[in-house]
């Protein structure tokens, strides 16, 4: 002790450790009869006095190397010995880098650029001893990979298996949930690697899948998003797949989990059963037949307080053009100033294709149809309601669209979405039925113009109006009648107790 005193008197720390270590190694050799068996003490003090005895400049890294090795089934002592060795490894190598960086702002301060190099090398060098933790989440990243199966490979592999014991119609039901999963995998292949919140995603597709999907043969080339966003232009409250469907594509895929941590190709771990436990509704199971509403449905409407934060002369001027126009509500949501046009002095909505200002196209009516003119009503002329003379100041101040204080839904695509799901609660406010909906009003003045009341047009007109897919090459409006015969068509809507201007929000 007195020797290893005097080596640390003489700042010969290299010296005093040697000592350490010896005396280490001979307390081991007293003590190895009554450690854990799996533990060789003998060993461990060993490898370090050898480590000490070479007397390496960066001999500390080699004791750290060499403890690490022995931490399994290591008594307390050895494990808090290892935890001050990095501790103390640390500390000494940020104060390193602390000091070869000021040693570096004074090289460069002083022009010396070959110490400023020299030490930029050392500088590196240190920062490089630093533990990388990378390299071992690579390797754990390796052996999960190796352990997880392919989606495509299990699933055939469990229908080969379960095929002779099921029948038909259960074959048929793993064959479509695994066509469904593949439209809906990007370029992961393997089960560990689509988490919870990918199921998640995965059931929020399958809500929006439309009731027909699988019906046509033409679904097979399309994507998921593809079927849905067609669904959407076709109609804004198509028919949706059922719960119970739903459910039973979930089921299937918990099997084919199961199925790969039963053959360990798996982990049978929590983050794997992602599957399970999910609470969720359809979106629009119910056959619900949309119709027009009554008169007394409208009366209802007026009587009942807009409590949504849209702006209730925004909700005035939107049913408003529903109801004088028949358009959808899409359609009326990207209404621009420069969509309201005077076309053989007559003042009409515009309806045409959207492009951005570099000539493409952001947005598409819903069919060729959908590209049409539509004569404005007198009632939607008027100062009260305010319509017009938004649009021009819209157009003042450079607004792209006349209603800008809707926000736009991303995951649909829509400026009309929000307003859609406001208007489905303040109609169902107002204790309307299920099987009436915003697109109501387009039946309305369908139905309306569809009844003439004495006046005499061709249906081709109704159908140029309302831009139905149906209607043949003739109703187009280049091919078809003026704007003034489909002013005289839309004159005749007339409503004896309906007015959105009565709508009120207090």
């Amino acid at each position: 002790m007195r020797e290893i005193w005097l080596s640390l008197q003489t700042n010969n720390k290299p010296k005093a450790l040697k000592l350490c270590y010896e005396i280490e190694l001979i307390v081991a050799e007293m003590l190895d009869n009554n450690m854990v068996e799996k533990f060789d003490i003998r060993k461990y003090y060993k490898e370090k006095f050898d480590a000490v005895r070479q007397t390496k400049k960066d001999y500390k890294d080699d004791l750290i190397r060499i403890s690490s090795k022995y931490l399994l089934d290591a008594p307390e002592n050895i494990v808090n010995d290892f935890v001050h060795l990095v501790e103390r490894r640390q500390e000494e190598t940020i104060k390193k880098i602390n000091e070869l960086n000021n040693e570096i702002i004074k090289a460069k301060s002083e022009g010396n650029n070959e110490k400023e190099l020299l030490l930029m090398n050392m500088l590196r060098e240190t920062i490089a001893k630093i533990p990388n933790n990378n390299n071992i989440n690579h390797e754990e990243n390796k052996v999960n990979k190796k352990s997880s199966a392919k989606f495509i490979d299990t699933i055939e592999e469990y229908i080969n298996m379960r095929k002779g014991n099921i029948g038909i119609e259960t074959l048929e039901q793993l064959d479509n949930v695994k066509r469904l999963f593949i439209k809906f995998m990007d370029n992961r292949e393997h089960l560990h690697e689509y988490t919870r919140k990918d199921a998640k995603q995965f059931i929020e597709t399958l809500r929006q899948l439309p009731k027909t999907y699988g019906k046509s043969s033409k679904d097979k080339d399309k994507t998921l998003k593809q079927i849905i966003e067609e669904a959407n232009k076709k109609d804004a409250e198509y028919l949706t797949i059922s719960k119970e469907v739903i459910n039973r594509h979930l089921k299937n895929l918990i099997k084919i989990w199961n199925y790969a941590i039963s053959k360990d190709e798996l982990e049978d771990i929590k983050e794997n059963r992602i599957w399970e436990n999910h609470i969720f509704d359809s979106l629009r199971e119910k056959t619900v037949n949309k119709r027009a509403f009554k008169n007394e449905e409208l009366i209802n409407l007026m009587r009942t307080l807009w409590t949504s934060r849209i702006n209730i002369n925004t909700v005035k001027q939107i049913i408003g053009i529903a109801t004088y126009t028949g358009m959808r509500l899409e359609e009326i949501c990207r209404l621009r100033p420069k969509d309201i046009e005077e076309i053989e002095g007559v003042l009409c909505f515009n309806i045409q294709v959207h492009f951005d200002k570099d000539r493409r196209e952001i947005w598409n009516p819903k069919t060729e149809a959908g590209e049409r003119i539509i004569p404005i009503h007198k009632a939607l002329k008027s100062a009260s309601l305010g319509l017009l003379e938004r649009a021009k100041n819209c157009e003042k101040s450079d607004k792209e669209r006349i209603f800008f204080d809707l926000s736009y839904d991303a995951r649909r695509e829509k400026y009309g979405a929000g307003f859609s799901k406001r208007f489905s609660d303040f109609k169902t406010k107002a204790g309307l039925p299920a099987n009436v909906s915003f697109h109501s009003f387009r039946h309305l003045v369908r139905t309306k113009l569809g009844d003439r009341n004495g006046h005499n047009y061709p249906t081709e007109w109704i159908d140029q109006i309302l831009g139905h897919e149906t209607a043949g090459e003739g109703s187009r409006y280049n091919n078809g009648t003026n704007s003034k015969n489909l002013y005289k068509v839309i004159s005749t809507l007339e409503y004896e107790d309906w007015n959105p201007e009565n709508i009120r929000n207090r």
